[in-house]
């Protein structure tokens, strides 16, 4: 929109009869104003033709503005010549949107740094946490039934079988499954027991215990121990020098690990004894063929008291961090004896009876729970306050023979092994709520 000039035109009829008819028009218009109250309009008043320059001023009606960018459109005192044209303006307009959106752009460039440099990851997905136990691993090597399971002060573990050989194990490294070391012993292995670090007691079907050097190359054992007349089952570490073991002929023997010596013999049971743990207290407890679990002072080398309530033969005995003893038998029951405070007699509390087969082995998974293993190829974990079984592991398809709680960083972890010839490990998030 802008000023205009009009021509001048020589002067003919036509033109003088056009002009007459437009002052006619004029003056009906005035006319028509007088006789009607004014209307506002959106039209443009325009003066009447002049050979002169137009020069007044022309009033617009403001009218709702759509477009984002409000323009001042009162142009009252304003000299059109000063007005920019709708060319000009729609530049302008597209330049202010350009800036707008460069703007929005470094804001949301400025978030991102700030998510960047935050230490809270956005839209990171919650950590799971895992309150049951899940097979994590399993390992394979042993061609025979695996019946002896251990933790070495390296955090390795150690396994042994009826194929004749010690295995041991980096469980740290996940890319591995295989062996880091094979010993090949004499005998079937039943039992071990790291004394001092990296030199491992090993109990074999030979009446044997040999003791073994990890950091050798060697091939033969460092020294046995012989004294058994038939299987040794058991082996427990009891101070700096001193360990205990017990086999198949019904004896438990105290030795010198130094000395190499048998310092004493404790004899009471009248068949094989299965398993053997040293209490709290300093006295042993150990489980028998004869269906019966004995309490030994071994200050005075004698069986103090003879628990029985069992059918079958007792597999397994172990104390919880409160004193109170578990055992478990061939009747596939587990059972649990309360100490009394005025003379350490046990009496028996409770019975358990879920496991369809014989009860194998225990160990304590924290301050609440313990895990128990079976012939029947499961693990259970038991809540130690109500007795009730929180969970089954099922992943072994044959006999659970040993079950130990191991190190691991971050987790609570188990392992077992199986006659079916595997190593399982099973692991879980600490409970805050548990220890």
């Amino acid at each position: 929109m802008g000023c205009y000039q009009e021509e001048k035109k020589p002067k003919t009829k036509n033109n003088i009869q056009e002009t007459n008819n437009d002052t006619m028009q004029s003056q009906n218009n005035n006319i028509s104003k007088e006789e009607k109250p004014k209307e506002k309009d959106n039209k443009i008043d325009l003066p009447e033709p002049s050979k002169e320059p137009l020069e007044k001023e022309i009033e617009i009606k403001k009218e709702p503005v759509k477009e984002p960018i409000q323009v001042d459109y009162n142009l009252k005192n304003t000299n059109l010549n000063s007005i920019p044209e709708k060319q000009n303006e729609s530049k302008e307009q597209e330049n202010e949107k350009v800036e707008e959106r460069e703007s929005e752009k470094e804001k949301v460039n400025d978030k991102e740094k700030d998510k960047e440099s935050s230490p809270i990851i956005q839209n990171e997905t919650p950590k799971i946490i895992i309150k049951e136990f899940i097979n994590t691993r399993t390992l394979y090597g042993h061609s025979e039934k695996v019946t002896a399971l251990t933790q070495l002060k390296s955090g390795k573990i150690a396994t042994g079988g009826y194929d004749n050989t010690i295995r041991i194990w980096n469980i740290y490294d996940i890319a591995r499954n295989d062996e880091d070391k094979i010993i090949k012993e004499n005998g079937r292995v039943f039992v071990l027991l790291e004394f001092e670090e990296n030199k491992l007691l090993c109990g074999t079907s030979e009446n044997l215990i040999n003791l073994w050097d990890l950091n050798s190359d060697d091939k033969e054992c460092e020294y046995s121990f012989k004294g058994h007349e038939l299987w040794v089952n058991c082996l427990v570490k009891m101070d700096d020098n001193k360990f205990a073991s017990a086999a198949n002929d019904a004896k438990i023997k105290i030795w010198d690990y130094y000395s190499r010596n048998c310092l004493l013999e404790l004899i009471g049971h009248t068949d094989c004894i299965l398993c053997l743990i040293l209490l709290q207290n300093g006295k042993f407890c150990s489980g028998s063929a004869d269906t019966s679990i004995k309490i030994w002072d071994k200050d005075i080398q004698q069986c103090t008291q003879t628990l029985y309530g069992h059918e079958k033969w007792v597999k397994c005995v172990f104390e919880l961090d409160d004193g109170t003893i578990i055992s478990g038998s061939d009747d596939n029951s587990i059972k649990v004896w309360k100490p009394e405070r005025e003379n350490d007699n046990y009496n028996l509390i409770h019975t358990i009876k879920e496991h369809t087969h014989s009860v194998r082995t225990f160990c304590q998974v924290d301050k609440k729970h313990f895990a128990s293993g079976s012939f029947d190829s499961t693990i259970k974990i038991w809540d130690i306050e109500t007795w009730n079984c929180v969970q089954t592991l099922i992943g072994h398809n044959y006999n659970v023979i040993c079950v130990i709680n191991i190190r691991m960083k971050g987790k609570k972890a188990i392992a077992s092994c199986s006659n079916d010839k595997s190593i399982r490990l099973w692991e879980k998030d600490c409970d805050p709520d548990e220890n």
